[in-house]
């Protein structure tokens, strides 16, 4: 390990914690992401019983609600891996140890950026153009 501190087993401990819940947020939004697409077809197949334009709102509105929540378990994500690198690196003024204290001690995350990342866009709006294109012409 060139160029890494030496870190204690606390550390290593912490390292640990930070990860578990690093991976809980990327489990998280992969099952947000499952929701969407579950709901959005329960959607579609309502819609191709009775088509109506009335629904591409709703199918629309729900995108945008899974969108935000997504959004918000990738920003949690992104901060907690500030945090992880900033225990990693140590320096002079490294966190707490065991602190779990992500808008504190990690980076700043904005929203908009996570928002409209490459991913979420291609996720969130792929889906909801594909949706509201299927409705209309099924109506």
């Amino acid at each position: 390990m060139t160029g890494q501190p030496d870190l204690s087993e606390q550390d290593l401990k912490h390292l640990e914690l930070l990860q578990s819940v690093i991976s809980r947020l990327s489990n998280n939004s992969f099952l947000v992401k499952g929701w969407c697409i579950t709901l959005n077809s329960v959607l579609i197949a309502v819609a191709h019983g009775r088509p109506n334009w009335r629904t591409i709102p709703v199918v629309v509105t729900v995108v945008i609600g899974f969108w935000l929540l997504d959004g918000y378990y990738l920003r949690q994500e992104r901060m907690f891996r500030s945090l992880y690198e900033k225990v990693v690196a140590g320096g002079q003024d490294p966190p707490p140890r065991f602190t779990m204290d992500a808008h504190r001690y990690g980076a700043e995350t904005p929203w908009l950026p996570v928002l409209l990342s490459r991913p979420m866009l291609f996720c969130y709006g792929v889906l909801a153009a594909a949706a509201s294109l299927l409705i209309s012409f099924l109506s």
